[in-house]
């Protein structure tokens, strides 16, 4: 699987990203800081959330606006995503995708240099 699928959380209405250009998954360390009377901080770690780094090349126009109707009506969105460990899906807060530029290629319109951003709604 070389695309990212983003649902609603019922899964009823989906949109198919085209190819990824670049993808990163990662984590972020969730955790609690606490300094005691002595001086010494201690540090809880609660776990880790999943981030995911995006890029296409090219986007046809009407996937971002799907996406971005996707985006205003919900706020964490299901997502599969390609992983390390082959393929991988969960709930996601997902950003606004940033975009450069707007042409037309072989007639259908497109956003070139999209960006996308998603972190994990649960703490693993």
């Amino acid at each position: 699987m070389d695309k990212i699928r983003i649902s609603n959380m019922e899964r009823t209405n989906t949109v198919v990203m085209p190819r990824v250009k670049t993808i990163t998954v990662g984590a972020k360390e969730e955790s609690r800081r606490t300094v005691m009377v002595s001086g010494k901080v201690v540090k809880d770690v609660l776990g880790h959330r999943t981030t995911i780094a995006a890029s296409w090349d090219w986007i046809p126009a009407d996937a971002v606006a799907a996406l971005s109707s996707l985006l205003r009506k919900n706020s964490f969105l299901w997502v599969e995503y390609p992983s390390p460990e082959g393929f991988a899906a969960g709930s996601f807060e997902v950003s606004y995708p940033s975009m450069s530029v707007f042409s037309y290629k072989n007639g259908e319109a497109v956003w070139h240099d999209v960006k996308l951003d998603m972190t994990a709604q649960e703490v693993t």
